[in-house]
């Protein structure tokens, strides 16, 4: 385009009233690329302006109509020309004031006559490429000009582009709850968002140094931190760190994610990520395995209890049709009270349905009376479970030899809520009339343990009488709510070393221990199973109140301890045993130790359902812990005599 401007013709304007000086300036700039337009008077040459672009004008000053400095006056007064080369030829000579006033109308040049023809060629001749290189430098600056204004809408529309999709992204980590950072590794300098704080839960300033950061940090996590973010060498990954920051709310956990890279032209290390707040996701981590390890102990206790059932069963029964009648009934009345327990969620169950449910069945083999009556009381889920077999008992047993295994007999049973200074509790009383006389019963069945047991374990005492109009049950026990799951309190307990057996010593054949357990029939198992191997049991006790008590004030050579009472943990009476200096094991229906509270980890224990030889084995262990305790006294008894 440069090249076609300056080999473009242009125009070129030659006024004078004497055409034959016309004829000269023509035959002059003969050889100049350039069209030559004439004009005899002043009107012709404005005519020629206002249509045509004229590269330089050649002006005689004295013309008979307008004088040439009054022209050039009013060319120079156009926007169009204003920057038109004008030129003036005059014979006459001029003054210093004309020469003034010709260069402030606009003139940029005087050729006096007689022309010099090679002169006035060249001057035309400069003005004309001046002309031409005007054309092009308004061209290039025009394109320049358009060009700017191009890449500056782009720029505009860029910016704007960007400020959306940080609007977006803004948008996006808020409702994602997603904080973003930028670490200067050479300056230790943090910038944050602006939504840090809602996703640290503690205010923070946009720009902070990173060691006051890391003061916000859980003391445990520091280092990890400190490594995290020193370790500016994962720049071909995305590296990953969770940690905990100490918040308004407590603890915070933070997931980050990072990349690091190098500073274009100083090489200085930095770091971008994210930070997103997942203390709910590990609240519910550590909640689904609480709950894992939970049911994992619920059924290790399901499973031992029915074991246990199934070996009470089986010593009282005459035959194998006996036992089996006996064994289903009782999984049915656990089975029962477990589907009340699952429908509630575990939280309770209602007394008047549990009571409704395991009577129902025996109310539709017969046409007797069976009166409930009681108050809305709602039983814990270990009570619960413990009310159903009682119930059963007491219907199997009304069935067979009571009031409902003859026509007209009648069972009530009823229940109320007793105010006493020690606390509210339940009075539950079961009644027969109408039946055979009562006989007392050769030996201690399975049902009459299991009511005498059921009853401890609510606190109460079982009362039963064999009178003549007919069999009665009564209790008189805690009414509690405790139904949440067991919370891990009491642990300020502190291992004791035990020292190492050198010289293994034969187990004693009998000594006195003491069971803390608060499922019956685990309970009535592991007594018997004690006593027949010749030991002499203190409890079972399945209250937190009465272990306290009597690991306190009780003599007992070793003892077996379930970890969980209820809604309480057993580790006050662990404290106190270890005081003492008793040797003891703990049971449980936990097979993970990691949910143990962490100082009862490093104490022996049995895990549920467990056998005989087990139980055997670690008795003897005991005895054998006990055996070195009395020597180690005696030795200190005769050092110190």
């Amino acid at each position: 385009m440069a090249s076609t401007i300056l080999d473009e013709t242009v125009n070129i304007l030659l006024v004078d009233d004497q055409p034959g000086k016309l004829l000269a300036y023509e035959a002059i700039l003969d050889g100049v690329n350039a069209n030559l337009i004439k004009a005899t008077t002043s009107e012709e040459a404005l005519t020629v302006l206002l249509k045509t672009d004229i590269a330089v004008i050649l002006m005689d000053v004295c013309m008979p109509d307008l004088d040439g400095f009054e022209l050039a006056e009013m060319i120079r007064n156009h926007p169009r020309h204003e920057k038109t080369a004008v030129i003036f030829i005059s014979a006459v000579r001029l003054e210093t004031d004309d020469l003034l006033k010709g260069y402030r109308t606009g003139a940029v040049d005087y050729v006096p006559v007689p022309v010099v023809p090679e002169i006035l060629k060249a001057k035309v001749q400069i003005f004309v490429e001046l002309h031409r290189k005007s054309r092009q430098l308004d061209i290039l600056n025009a394109d320049l000009e358009e060009r700017v204004k191009q890449r500056t809408e782009q720029l505009v529309q860029s910016h704007a582009m960007l400020q959306q999709s940080e609007e977006r992204l803004r948008l996006a980590s808020e409702a994602a709850r997603l904080g973003t950072f930028e670490y200067d590794q050479a300056e230790q300098d943090l910038q944050w968002s602006q939504n840090i704080a809602d996703v640290l839960h503690v205010s923070v300033p946009e720009h902070q140094r990173f060691d006051d950061f890391i003061d916000l940090v859980h003391s445990d996590d520091r280092e990890a931190v400190r490594s995290y973010f020193r370790a500016a060498n994962f720049a071909e990954t995305t590296a990953e760190l969770e940690f905990r920051v100490i918040s308004a709310r407590g603890d915070t956990w933070v997931l980050t994610r990072a990349r690091a890279f190098q500073t274009a032209g100083t090489g200085a290390p930095r770091v971008i990520g994210t930070l997103l707040d997942i203390t709910e996701r590990k609240s519910a981590d550590s909640h689904q395995q609480l709950l894992m390890a939970e049911l994992d102990h619920r059924v290790k206790n399901i499973l031992a209890n029915v074991a246990a059932i199934a070996r009470l069963s089986s010593s009282n029964a005459t035959s194998i049709d006996t036992f089996a009648s006996a064994l289903d009934g009782r999984i049915h009345a656990m089975s029962a009270a477990h589907d009340l327990l699952r429908q509630s969620s575990w939280t309770g169950v209602d007394l008047h349905k549990l009571v409704a449910g395991a009577l129902e069945p025996f109310r539709s083999r017969t046409d007797n009376d069976i009166v409930i009556e009681g108050e809305r009381v709602r039983l814990t889920s270990k009570f619960a479970q413990s009310m159903a077999l009682v119930l059963h008992e007491l219907a199997t047993n009304a069935v067979k030899h009571g009031a409902l295994s003859t026509s007209g007999g009648k069972v009530s049973v009823d229940w109320s809520r007793v105010a006493t200074p020690d606390g509210e509790k339940i009075k539950f009383a079961w009644k027969e009339r109408g039946g055979p006389p009562c006989a007392k019963p050769i030996r201690k069945g399975f049902g009459l343990t299991v009511i005498r047991s059921a009853s401890s374990e609510c606190g109460g005492q079982a009362n039963m009488d064999l009178s003549t109009e007919g069999f009665e049950f009564s209790f008189e026990g805690d009414l509690s709510a405790r139904t949440q799951m067991v919370s891990q309190r009491h642990v300020s307990i502190k291992s004791r070393a035990v020292p190492a057996t050198t010289v293994t010593q034969p187990a004693a054949l009998g000594c006195k221990i003491l069971l803390i357990e608060d499922e019956a029939l685990i309970a009535m198992q592991l007594k018997l199973d004690l006593e027949e191997d010749g030991h002499t049991v203190i409890g079972p006790i399945a209250q937190l109140s009465e272990a306290l008590r009597t690991a306190a004030e009780s003599e007992f050579d070793i003892a077996l301890i379930d970890i969980n009472l209820g809604a309480d943990n057993s580790a006050p009476v662990a404290e106190i045993l270890d005081r003492r200096n008793v040797p003891f094991a703990f049971t449980t229906g936990y097979n993970d130790l990691i949910f143990m509270p962490p100082p009862l980890r490093n104490y022996p224990h049995l895990t549920k359902p467990y056998s005989l030889a087990d139980v055997k084995d670690l008795v003897a262990k005991l005895q054998r812990q006990s055996a070195e305790r009395v020597e180690h006294t005696r030795d200190d008894a005769n050092q110190v005599a």
